[in-house]
């Protein structure tokens, strides 16, 4: 079932999606159905073109990164007893330095779990993920991260089983029942993150990181309204989450 559910969410991805659009419209013109052809042509690539533009690609990411404010400190709340950060893509090559395995979300996440570990010393780190094949699990990579950040090995808790993010609720609910506990993930991802987490009960404090829709206070120049490569990635990563909340609606109501 979980594989069943990459290859699709794979294939429904913008990129392979729209190229799979435009070979159907390729054969629709060779077939002689002219009209039928160029229209899914144009859409493809019209629809490829504005996903790889920067407004797009905020557009898309906005909604998902705002709905919960990066973590502050409060003054008036106990401190957490556990800091849980969600796994995320790794690629466990020892020829390169540690940081260089994570990726660019997997990066963003342990950097502000263990910035939260130093803030609250105190607290458990719990550190989530799957190998996804490769030789070490992000859960096992993170905590050899958080170790040379300065991370006492005795607060590291490491789950290497859960292999979305589902599982990583289910695995963690009992751990953190009854406790006060910080959820580190990606900004993107924190909205389906903590619809999982309160669906099995628990009601973490969302802690965002990696935010990928930034604006800057100074004018760009026209150029950076170019379609380009990143901005197709951004559109990708917020299509994957209306995608996952989408499969969760669909899940719930069965």
């Amino acid at each position: 079932m979980f594989l069943l559910k990459k290859w699709l969410g794979s294939l429904l991805l913008p990129l392979p999606l729209l190229l799979t659009l435009s070979l159907i419209g390729v054969i629709f013109i060779m077939l002689r159905r002219h009209r039928r052809g160029l229209v899914l042509l144009l859409f493809a690539l019209l629809s490829l073109t504005l996903l790889s533009t920067r407004p797009v690609a905020n557009a898309l990411l906005h909604p998902l990164e705002s709905r919960y404010p990066p973590y502050r400190a409060p003054v008036d709340r106990e401190p957490p007893d556990d800091i849980i950060v969600l796994g995320a893509a790794v690629a466990a090559d020892p020829a390169l330095p540690l940081v260089s395995q994570l990726s660019q979300a997997g990066l963003a996440r342990i950097a502000e779990g263990v910035r939260l570990a130093h803030l609250y010393p105190r607290a458990r780190l719990i550190l989530t993920g799957y190998s996804g094949g490769e030789a070490m699990t992000s859960a096992e990579l993170y905590g050899e991260v958080a170790q040379v950040l300065g991370i006492a090995p005795e607060r590291l808790l490491r789950l290497p089983e859960p292999k979305d993010t589902a599982e990583e609720a289910r695995l963690v609910r009992p751990l953190i029942a009854g406790r006060r506990a910080i959820l580190v993930t990606s900004a993107s991802h924190m909205p389906r993150s903590m619809a999982l987490f309160e669906a099995e009960g628990v009601y973490p404090v969302a802690a965002p990181t990696g935010h990928l829709a930034k604006e800057t206070q100074a004018g760009l120049p026209l150029y950076s309204y170019l379609p380009q490569a990143r901005y197709l990635w951004r559109s990708e990563q917020a299509w994957h989450e209306y995608l996952g909340r989408a499969w969760l609606r669909l899940r719930d109501a069965f």
